[in-house]
């Protein structure tokens, strides 16, 4: 018998449950059970390299995502002892400025004291009687004198602590000015994270990509604010797919983006205040619900937002 033959001759399988039932038969040649488990071993195989594969894509991944954490924690710790150092120097100006008002307040203190004392003695003269058991004021005198030696002291001292002062409410006022370009508060009020900054999946491709900043989702028409004092420099339509956007520039260093609005309030070239509403969230340009999409850009380079935001007792981050 040749070997072609051989392999074509037919194998017959009979399958029943009882002796009673309908005998069903099958016929099943040895070339098509070779066949059969050389495709199901290919099967088995690429199924196998698939799950490998799908595996190794979620490590990567995974990999990035850790990356990414760790990159924003070193960038939330940088800005914290930013802002650390910028409490401490305000706190610092504020207990000068106190202590110069308490300085002046203490002057005012003694002059008064000083100007009572001496209208407790007529003409400012040391009254004597001759004979025994007569008045005389010592210790008033002293008193006086001690009294003028401290004021005289503390007027000495004025002009240096005036000037004290001075210097630090001109450094108040700057680091109040400098707080002020720098974006530190909430663009809207309430609402929930979304999505956070970094590398995601996008929501539209279903693809790893990069996200420059977060979402925050509330309610139609929810109020946006400018998060620092600034100039408008783009306001209107983005076919980037930001839909309707707002672009404040802060100061040389800070820039912030809102996107996805359903209405805009300012003009390109308005300057606004920290805390002015500029629009309302909406979910316009490429956008799969109604959120506002938020950006920091420092020096030209997207960071964190949320970083930066030191009042966000009142968010949820899903």
């Amino acid at each position: 018998m040749s070997s072609r033959h051989k392999y074509q001759k037919p194998w017959n399988i009979i399958l029943f449950s009882d002796p009673k039932t309908t005998i069903k038969k099958f016929h099943i040649t040895k070339f098509m059970l070779i066949c059969s488990i050389v495709l199901f071993s290919l099967v088995s195989a690429l199924i196998s390299v698939y799950i490998y594969l799908l595996f190794e894509e979620k490590n990567v991944e995974n990999e990035l995502l850790n990356e990414e954490i760790l990159l924003r924690d070193q960038q939330i710790e940088v800005a914290n002892n930013e802002v650390e150092e910028v409490k401490r120097e305000y706190t610092s100006l504020q207990i000068e400025a106190v202590e110069v008002q308490q300085s002046i307040e203490k002057f005012r203190a003694y002059e008064e004291q000083l100007n009572e004392l001496e209208l407790e003695l007529p003409g400012g003269r040391n009254y004597k009687d001759d004979g025994s058991g007569g008045i005389e004021f010592p210790s008033k005198i002293e008193e006086i004198n001690d009294i003028s030696n401290r004021l005289t002291e503390i007027r000495d001292d004025l002009p240096n602590l005036i000037n004290e002062f001075e210097i630090a409410i001109d450094r108040l006022i700057a680091y109040e000015e400098e707080l002020r370009s720098i974006p530190t508060i909430m663009p809207t009020e309430g609402g929930r994270i979304t999505s956070t900054f970094g590398n995601r999946i996008d929501p539209i491709t279903r693809s790893s990509s990069f996200h420059s900043g977060i979402d925050i989702a509330s309610t139609l028409n929810t109020p946006i604010y400018a998060t620092a004092d600034g100039t408008v420099t783009e306001a209107g339509w983005d076919s980037g797919g930001y839909g309707r956007m707002v672009v404040i520039k802060h100061n040389d260093a800070y820039e912030t983006v809102y996107a996805h609005l359903n209405s805009i309030e300012v003009s390109a070239g308005d300057y606004v205040k920290k805390g002015e509403m500029i629009g309302g969230m909406g979910s316009t340009g490429r956008s799969t619900g109604v959120h506002l999409h938020y950006e920091i850009l420092r020096n030209g380079e997207y960071v964190d937002p949320y970083q930066y935001m030191i009042f966000h007792e009142n968010l949820i981050i899903e």
